[in-house]
């Protein structure tokens, strides 16, 4: 059986915060006023790097950048005091803090991975890399689905900074990437039909990324729109040529060529269907327990302090700028998302 390493155990285990949406924070399951937009974002730098040792002026630089700030020293003092205050309440004044420490002329947060919400993403997204390597493509979308959702809207909302700024884009960038990975496992899996209402409004929003255009015409010959997909690739050629001057690169002209000769398209092989009545079971996975009988699955990282799908009801989370619902027919259906919501976070 195999299972995710075991967390270190030496960090607080009663704080937990969030920088995949709002920046927030609890201690022992109550949330935690974080103070003024400027707090939360030392806050959000020290989360970043936490466990490492963040200077003075790299704080000062990253929150306020060039502006002028006569008094930023005692400023980053006056926050890290308040943090401390509301980390470790029963700390005795004067005293050296455990959670948010001063070393020299910079402060460290000592908080774990599974502390952070960012922490239980990447540790996820790396389950899910290997559940796939191991040639367990469904247990690999439930873990990719899980890590999608718990992002409640753009990274690090409500702060800002050159440092988060450029860390915003970044955490950007990998969200999106994640999504496109889950929408080939999902493509693989039979979810073509459930795919391109999403993909479609993806490839709208990121009108320049080419391996969105390659699943849409992929998910869309799938379903044996043919004709949509040579209309989605047209589309794809017109935004690259016209305001890139750029033709589409190899992959969306191989998709192209298979469409036209009839061959199957080269992205991942879909499985063969499976009627649902004989599809194996795939039970939920509970945080930190032992996998469903019959499969071998690492327990996905769930996100703290949110609702869970109900149990049964699976869906596909593919995720762009701002949460939404779409109701998913309830028509049989191959894949992980049967019977279940479909949930779009765009």
């Amino acid at each position: 059986m195999t299972t995710s390493p075991l967390l270190p155990t030496t960090h607080p285990d009663g704080l937990s915060f969030e920088l995949l949406g709002e920046v927030r924070g609890w201690r022992d399951g109550i949330e935690l006023p974080l103070g003024a937009p400027r707090q939360r974002a030392l806050l959000a730098v020290l989360l970043l790097r936490a466990g490492s040792p963040v200077s003075r002026d790299h704080l000062i630089d990253g929150i306020w950048g060039d502006a002028t700030v006569a008094d930023g020293a005692n400023l980053v003092q006056a926050y890290v005091s308040k943090l401390r205050r509301l980390f470790e309440p029963d700390r005795a004044p004067r005293t050296t803090g455990g959670v948010l420490t001063r070393i020299g002329a910079s402060y460290r947060l000592s908080v774990g991975p599974h502390q952070c919400d960012l922490g239980r993403f990447e540790r996820s997204v790396a389950d899910a890399r290997a559940l796939r390597s191991a040639g367990q493509p469904e247990a690999a979308e439930r873990t990719l689905a899980a890590a999608l959702d718990s992002w409640s809207g753009p990274a690090l909302t409500g702060v800002s900074g050159p440092l988060l700024d450029v860390e915003r884009a970044r955490l950007a960038e990998l969200r999106l990437a994640v999504v496109e990975e889950h929408a080939e496992l999902a493509l693989q899996l039979g979810g073509h039909a459930w795919l391109v209402p999403h993909l479609l409004v993806l490839t709208t929003e990121h009108p320049y990324r080419e391996r969105l255009w390659a699943l849409l015409m992929a998910a869309l010959y799938r379903g044996s729109r043919q004709a949509d997909a040579l209309a989605a690739y047209q589309r794809a050629r017109h935004t690259l040529t016209e305001n890139l001057g750029l033709l589409p690169g190899p992959e969306l002209r191989s998709i192209e060529e298979a469409i036209l000769a009839g061959r199957p398209d080269p992205l991942v092989p879909a499985r063969p269907a499976v009627p649902l009545s004989l599809a194996p079971a795939a039970g939920p996975v509970e945080p930190g327990g032992d996998p469903a009988p019959g499969r071998d699955v690492p327990a996905a990282p769930a996100a703290a302090h949110r609702a869970e799908p109900a149990a049964g009801r699976p869906h596909l989370a593919l995720v762009g700028t701002t949460p939404a619902t779409v109701p998913a027919p309830r028509a049989a259906a191959r894949g992980p998302w049967a019977d279940g919501p479909t949930r779009l976070a765009r």
